[in-house]
């Protein structure tokens, strides 16, 4: 059963490939009855691999090798205590999912609702696919979970859009006991406005959730290439440059700031790396996003103590 109050990160990785032909079926139908909480058949002798990750309130899980096998969650194991909801996006392969009168049968890119209060069957086929679990007690007051059971979300969809981007970028373990609570919560909201929110929901959500979300999708664009400016990036999202600006305002920092930062450490990175040994500062600080070379250097003095040329010097003399 999944803790809401859980202080523990774990991650592991699953593999059966090393495995007896004989061995590999039955492991993999242990993983599924103890931590999935699904009953598992499937041809035996197949390779599986996955992982999975756990944190306080929140289970995340990435098929990594192909699937096929029938999983179901029998009447019989409802009494276990797991009162979750699975929100499963495909990323290869077939998949669907029968709960009471309604199946859901997603595409590539496409999530569907498992909830475990209600029994379920589940048809994999060649299936890849990436997994969120969370509490029904957290999802509830937002939606109405039961009556999602097996509601197929398109890809295209922006919560889920958001949401996976913002899954993608979840490290494996917060040291921060608040942020780590916050960061379920974002996940929490984006969940529910990807299967529909109540009014009341909705708003909460979408206060929430979104501008989290939004957020964490333009930081990853940022991280991916220092050099975007503000107007760039909004194009990027399909949001306002006003809007960026205010995404980082409430987060306590300014566009500016985080801008800078990232430019600054893209230049540390390449004063320190023998790759570009041969490059001069002024190419370094233009490729790292900078066009004053005097503003540069005032910049990275004030954050490294250091001039980027005493930088190149001591990292050189370090690696002789």
């Amino acid at each position: 059963m999944m803790d809401g109050d859980e202080r523990d990160y774990a991650s592991f990785h699953f593999s059966t490939r090393e495995l007896p032909h004989s061995k590999r079926l039955p492991a993999l139908r242990d993983l599924f009855d103890q931590s999935i909480r699904l009953d598992l058949e499937a041809e035996p002798g197949h390779a599986v691999e996955m992982e999975m990750h756990v944190a306080p309130g929140l289970r995340r899980a990435k098929m990594l090798s192909s699937l096929t096998a029938r999983v179901t969650r029998p009447a019989q194991r409802l009494a276990d205590g797991e009162d979750t909801v699975c929100l499963m996006m495909k990323t290869g392969g077939h998949m669907a999912l029968t709960q009471g009168r309604r199946e859901g049968v997603p595409e590539i890119g496409d999530g569907v609702l498992l909830v475990y209060r209600e029994p379920a069957l589940l048809q994999f086929v060649d299936t890849t696919y990436v997994s969120i679990r969370v509490p029904f007690s957290a999802i509830a007051p937002l939606a109405n979970v039961e009556s999602a059971a097996a509601q197929c979300i398109r890809g295209n969809t922006e919560a889920l859009s958001l949401l996976r981007s913002y899954v993608a970028n979840l490290p494996e373990r917060i040291a921060d006991p608040q942020l780590g609570r916050l960061s379920a919560a974002h996940i929490y909201d984006l969940i529910a406005l990807a299967i529909g929110t109540t009014a009341e929901g909705g708003e909460i959500a979408s206060r929430r959730g979104v501008r989290a979300a939004r957020l964490e999708a333009i930081k990853a664009d940022l991280i991916g290439n220092a050099t975007l400016n503000l107007d760039q990036l909004a194009a990027r999202q399909g949001i306002s440059p006003r809007y960026v600006q205010m995404l980082f305002e409430e987060a306590g920092t300014t566009f500016s700031d985080f801008v800078l930062e990232r430019r600054l450490e893209a230049a540390r990175r390449m004063l320190t790396s023998p790759r570009y040994s041969t490059w001069s500062i002024t190419t370094i600080a233009l490729e790292a996003g900078f066009g004053d070379l005097s503003h540069f250097n005032r910049r990275f003095k004030q954050r490294y103590r250091m001039t980027p040329s005493d930088m190149r010097r001591e990292s050189e003399a370090g690696q002789s």
